[in-house]
């Protein structure tokens, strides 16, 4: 996320998910988030009062259940597969009550082809924020008196994926992916297998809304997560970046710019 938490928050209102309580903590821009980073989650909850609140929390990028032994456990829970959230044991207790939302200015997915993979940014062609479903959890690390830290508990999220949509022949598509947006959804394809699973304003209102769900009515739910899937990434953009974002040491806007290619 390459905005600090401020602007993010106005970004957030802007795209008609606000209001966003103002942020209580701060996280510097970050421009090649790596599985086990910090990173901010949208929630809603209850205040004292009864009061639904809308705010942003800093979480740790892969889900921690509460019966992880370690927090390496983590770096094996940064997706969720949309398909079997309601059921496997490592994501279903967050899938019944413990919804979020895990903004993004863009992200990033490599292409195979040719002598080596190419990354690629994919970001909303309008500049707005990315929006993906996800789940978050709180773990106590046991260990955290030991290392003389006062706070043992852990705040820690999940995004969801989804199949990449395959347009050129898939029924689903229902129509909405024709002209120029055929060629988005069919170039995410390309890239990967799987997708994110983002979400439009009003799908992510309902989503994050606080509460228990039962099994069908999350299915319910995911089902329609993977379709609006479509109607969601057929207004993003797709351009090639500089190899050096596998490094996880490289950092900086200059990331997101896009690289002369011979491909167009």
């Amino acid at each position: 996320m390459a905005k600090d938490t401020g602007d993010l928050a106005d970004d957030l209102n802007r795209a008609r998910l606000g209001p966003v309580q103002p942020p209580a903590f701060g996280l510097p821009p970050n421009w090649n988030i790596a599985p086990t980073s910090t990173v901010p989650i949208l929630v809603e909850r209850y205040d004292d009062a009864g009061q639904l609140l809308r705010e942003l929390h800093p979480a740790r990028w892969g889900l921690l259940p509460v019966w992880a032994k370690d927090m390496t456990f983590s770096s094996r829970t940064f997706n969720a597969r949309s398909e079997t959230v309601v059921s496997k044991p490592s994501f279903r207790s967050a899938a019944k009550s413990r919804r979020c939302a895990v903004p993004a200015e863009a992200y990033y997915e490599w292409k195979a082809g040719g002598a080596k993979k190419r990354p690629h940014a994919i970001r909303a062609a309008d500049g707005s924020p990315l929006v993906f479903a996800g789940l978050y959890e709180w773990w106590k690390d046991r260990d955290a008196e030991a290392r003389g830290e006062s706070d043992p508990w852990i705040l820690s999220c999940s995004i969801l994926t989804g199949p990449s949509p395959e347009t050129a022949d898939d029924e689903a598509a229902g129509g909405q992916a024709a002209g120029g947006q055929a060629g988005v959804l069919t170039d995410l394809a390309d890239l990967h297998d799987r997708i994110p699973l983002a979400m439009t304003p009003e799908f992510a209102a309902q989503w994050i809304q606080p509460g228990d769900k039962s099994p069908e009515e999350l299915e319910v739910l995911l089902e329609q997560l993977r379709t609006e899937i479509l109607e969601v990434a057929s207004g993003w953009e797709i351009y090639e970046v500089d190899p050096g974002v596998g490094n996880v040491r490289n950092n900086g806007p200059a990331l997101l710019d896009p690289v002369p290619t011979l491909w167009g």
